[in-house]
């Protein structure tokens, strides 16, 4: 499993824990271990990080690095 793979499984998680009808964080962890292991991943990914990807993430923009992660964003620059 890549970085980016266990990125995507912590994403996915938090926002599916959040999200109204998703599974509680406590099933999978709390909301403050899926933040820690996002934060912690940014920092490993570092200059290996694809650069919408990475302004993603240092803006908390989580929905729209899940995006990204999965093919659907399009966009070239940040646009914010």
């Amino acid at each position: 499993m890549t970085k980016l793979d266990d990125l995507h499984g912590a994403l996915s998680g938090m926002l599916t824990s959040i999200l109204p009808g998703g599974a509680p964080a406590e099933k999978n962890g709390s909301l403050a271990d899926y933040l820690r292991k996002i934060d912690r991943l940014r920092e490993e990914l570092g200059d290996e990080a694809p650069p919408m990807l990475a302004h993603y993430l240092e803006n908390r923009s989580y929905v729209k690095a899940l995006d990204f992660l999965e093919g659907r964003d399009e966009t070239v620059k940040p646009n914010c």
